[in-house]
């Protein structure tokens, strides 16, 4: 008989949900979906019907929730008035604050709070990356940014283990013989200001001037079309097209297709969208930024300052460049598969 686990996920995202299969070959594993994105009155519901589950199933003794947010904090302190095992996977917001745009859950004193006192009495955190425990960030500023959990809870005893995300999606069955020569960039933007965060403002300032460059955005949002056409005049640019949003089938074969990715991001953890597009053989072009030159290592172009002539230089450097695809794709596969992750997590599930 397999030992039960809980796994609460704040979200139905592909990369989240990829731990209910890869640990359901161990573990007789039931998901709490609690429907984050979708409105503050499901996210109640969801918490409430975590909490019960835990009260009404005594035998879970491991209960798995990702990231540190507001859902965490009863969850764990109820798990540890029950004696219960919790851990805590962390990708990045919860890791971090900036201020000056408003990111990252310490930003907000109460939800800020909610995360501490939820990191402080859990029994273990699993970060996708060492940066998010503690590091200083030199791409954003010369002067260094401190980011990762161990930095914004001067103190904390709590134990932690790093495990990398693995890629969900299946590699290509072959690749293209040639490739659009264009510049392929993904990021959500929940919020305006995560435009900034994601380095979509450099490259707007590049495309202005680069008509040769031919971009493609997927994932910002229309209603901040307005306000962005304003300061950047995006709708006058012959060289850009932006997707609000794909689907994976469709992302996929775009990113088949297109010859460069860049992630120029301020705050990342181990980006999903950036792995992806090495595993369909895009060049990387990535900010010096927790996880992204891990993901990169020598087979793309790392930006070490945010710098727009810095960016330029490296995309024209990625578009000249002679990487074999199918090499980038392996290494993807190799180093960042679901085994890999799965014996992981088991390892520290297990102690």
């Amino acid at each position: 008989m397999k030992p039960p686990l809980l796994l609460i996920l704040p979200a139905r995202s592909p990369f989240m949900q990829m731990d209910a299969d890869i640990l359901s070959t161990d573990f007789q594993v039931e998901t709490v979906f609690l429907e984050q994105d979708k409105s503050k009155l499901l996210y109640l519901r969801g918490i409430w019907r975590a909490l019960s589950t835990i009260v009404k199933r005594r035998y879970y003794r491991r209960i798995l929730i990702w990231f540190a947010d507001y859902h965490a904090a009863p969850i764990v302190l109820l798990s540890r008035l029950l004696r219960k095992q919790s851990y805590i996977f962390i990708g990045g917001y919860d890791a971090v604050c900036y201020p000056e745009f408003a990111y990252g859950v310490y930003h907000s004193k109460f939800r800020g709070f909610l995360a501490r006192l939820a990191l402080r009495h859990c029994t273990h955190i699993i970060a996708n990356h060492q940066a998010l425990l503690s590091s200083r960030n030199t791409y954003y500023t010369l002067a260094s940014h401190a980011d990762g959990v161990y930095q914004m809870i001067p103190g904390m005893g709590t134990p932690a283990s790093v495990v990398y995300n693995a890629v969900a999606a299946s590699p290509p069955s072959e690749f293209p013989a040639t490739r659009t020569r264009q510049i392929l960039t993904v990021g959500s933007t929940p919020r305006l200001q995560d435009f900034y965060n994601k380095g979509f403002d450099l490259l707007a300032r590049i495309a202005a001037h680069r008509p040769d460059f031919q971009f493609v955005w997927v994932g910002i949002r229309a209603q901040y079309l307005p306000e962005l056409n304003r300061e950047f005049a995006l709708d006058t640019l012959p060289n850009l097209t932006i997707h609000p949003f794909l689907a994976p089938d469709a992302l996929h074969r775009l990113m088949l297709n297109s010859a460069v990715y860049a992630q120029p991001s301020i705050s990342e953890g181990m980006p999903n969208a950036l792995m992806e597009a090495m595993l369909m053989g895009c060049v990387p072009v990535g900010s010096n930024v927790a996880g992204i030159p891990t993901l990169i290592g020598k087979l793309g172009c790392i930006v070490h300052s945010r710098d727009e002539r810095a960016l330029e230089a490296a995309l024209d450097q990625a578009l000249a460049s002679s990487l074999d695809p199918s090499e980038i794709s392996r290494s993807i596969q190799s180093r960042f598969n679901t085994g890999i992750r799965r014996d992981r997590l088991l390892r520290i599930l297990s102690r």
